[in-house]
């Protein structure tokens, strides 16, 4: 074991120390993270069904019927089913604390009871197309009638009063004014839901481009996988312990934090596995009562030891479950050993509570569902904090480095429809239908100068402010871009060419100091990335991004 221990302690133990950089480690990590959230939410949902079946918490709801219902004029009535309404809620908040204990207290009999074989489907993905989801589209205008803008023809003899033919043909004017915008409204709403409906069937086609693209990467990694697995390479071990280790539910403090490492020509397969502080699993109070002088209900904080005994119980479970758990998986049936290190962090430091170096030989010879946890323990020589609700450290076995861990944010996959992914064609598409959307009518959008540049010369309907206007759109290939004022310089330059009656100048990115004030008596309007996203959204329903891919693809080449 001694030999054992140095091995490691030379060669720092982390997530991705030491393995060959593998196509499915991504993949992998994205597998743990989702089985996790699974597997937590189905553990909370089960937690919620079984406190809602407790007897105090049923009876907390007849209590208090039972008080909404006592009679006004009865007051002292009304006050004894108020306070038997409070202790009934007092009494449930017991319960529930109890409940929480107790599934601490069973920790390692539900992971033993657990089926532990993970379906070959739960690792692959299939490509389900996206649903066409036209509830967000603009609405069409309904169409308007003229007998509902008309106005009512005068008698005759109203008509016989002076200037009331004048007036009446002038109220007719009006109303045909009125009557012809409502029809150019509604001409507009159909334009705008015909666009935003163009946009979305381009989204959805692109997403479900994506997601076949997605799912033939992922089914090919796991393929990659399942093969490094069967060859017990370093990689695959550690993310199907990852995965194994992911899937098994605990209640809500855990917050699955963990590192792996695998030494091929042990057979050992090292864990360091982050478990809650005391304050956060084992509840301060088990017992409420209502103080009818101060109208509170308030815990009866619990004996400091029982709740002690009761965090130091389930950490030694902990342990002994993990292990169960890596043990018996059959992929990990090439691991021979597993030292296994449980943490927790005040904030400031993590420190071991648990450690833990044991054969699989000597486990097997266990019979977990007998016998004390702590004694368990014994027989493997494991080194267990004497005060783990202090913190009080043990040396671990072995050291495992979890300065690297996989979090959320780092397997985290944007699903939105990126402008920055699409290639010229439909990028430009897409600008298209987004300005004909606004209400621009004219020619389709062309390749300008500089490179990268779109333009067109369209034409606004609009009677009192519409008129030709230049267009100049930027799609921006590189982070954190932004548009120069020369680029508003040479719009305006086209403006004034053509005798434009305004401009529109758009990018990707966002635009530098000075454009904004460049532009703003210049009947230039601005729109940056985000502006196009809201503007996708609200025309098209898509939820849009405009990211630049790390390393961008050819079909998303500059134009």
């Amino acid at each position: 074991m001694d030999g054992v221990v140095r091995l490691i302690k030379e060669k720092p133990i982390s997530l991705a120390g030491a393995v060959v950089n593998r196509g499915f480690e991504s993949i992998i990590d994205r597998l743990a993270r989702e089985f996790w959230r699974a597997a937590h939410l189905r553990e909370q949902q089960h937690a919620q069904m079984q406190a809602r079946s407790l007897a105090e918490v049923r009876a907390v709801d007849q209590a208090q019927r039972a008080a909404e219902a006592a009679p006004d004029a009865d007051a002292a009535a009304r006050e004894r089913k108020h306070v038997a309404w409070r202790q009934a809620e007092a009494a449930a908040q017991g319960a529930k604390a109890k409940l929480e204990v107790a599934r601490l207290e069973r920790l390692l009999a539900d992971g033993l009871a657990r089926d532990l074989r993970i379906p070959p489907a739960d690792l692959r993905a299939s490509s389900t197309p996206p649903v066409l989801d036209t509830r967000h589209l603009p609405k069409i205008l309904p169409k308007p009638e003229w007998e509902a803008f008309a106005p009512e023809k005068p008698g005759r003899l109203a008509l016989a009063m002076p200037g009331a033919s004048g007036r009446y043909e002038q109220a007719v004017a009006k109303a045909r004014g009125e009557f012809v915008h409502a029809e150019r409204e509604h001409e507009a709403s159909k334009i705008r839901r015909a666009q935003g409906s163009m946009i979305l069937q381009i989204a959805q086609q692109k997403a479900t481009e994506a997601a076949r693209a997605e799912s033939a990467r992922h089914n090919a990694a796991v393929a990659d996988f399942e093969g490094a697995l069967l060859r017990g390479e370093a990689a695959a071990i550690t993310g199907y312990a990852r995965i194994v280790l992911s899937r098994s539910p605990y209640p809500q403090a855990f917050a699955q934090t963990l590192a792996a490492h695998y030494v091929e020509n042990r057979k050992l397969l090292a864990i360091g596995y982050d478990v809650p502080t005391l304050d956060a699993a084992v509840p301060v109070a088990f017992d409420y009562h209502y103080h009818p002088a101060q109208g509170l209900v308030q815990g009866v904080p619990a004996s400091e030891a029982v709740r002690a005994k009761v965090y130091a119980n389930a950490l030694r479970q902990i342990v002994l479950r993990s292990l169960h758990e890596l043990f018996s998986a059959d992929p990990l049936r090439q691991v021979n050993a597993i030292v296994f290190n449980a943490y927790a962090s005040d904030g400031e430091s993590r420190v071991c509570l648990a450690s833990v170096h044991v054969t699989r030989a000597d486990f097997a010879a266990l019979t977990l569902a007998d016998g004390d946890p702590a004694a368990h323990l014994a027989a493997l020589g494991a080194r267990v904090s004497a005060c783990p609700e202090a913190l009080e450290a043990v040396v671990p076995v072995a050291g495992v480095d979890m300065t690297k861990v996989v979090t959320d944010a780092d397997v985290a996959v944007d699903r939105r429809f990126n402008l920055m992914t699409l290639t010229d064609k439909d990028f430009t598409q897409v600008m298209f239908h987004l300005l004909r959307s606004h209400g621009f009518e004219g020619p389709p959008l062309l390749p300008g100068e500089p490179a990268g540049m779109l333009t067109c010369r369209a034409w606004d309907p609009h009677p009192i402010f519409g008129g030709d206007v230049v267009v100049h759109v930027y799609r921006e290939m590189h982070k954190d871009a932004r548009l120069e004022v020369a680029a508003a310089r040479t719009l305006l330059a086209e403006m004034q060419k053509i005798g434009a009656a305004r401009g529109m100048l758009i990018t990707t990115g966002a635009f530098d100091d000075g454009v904004e004030e460049f532009a703003r008596d210049r009947r230039i309007e601005l729109l940056a990335g985000h502006h196009l996203i809201f503007l996708l959204k609200e025309n098209a329903g898509v939820d849009a991004s405009v990211v630049v891919p790390e390393a961008p693809a050819t079909s998303a080449a500059m134009f």
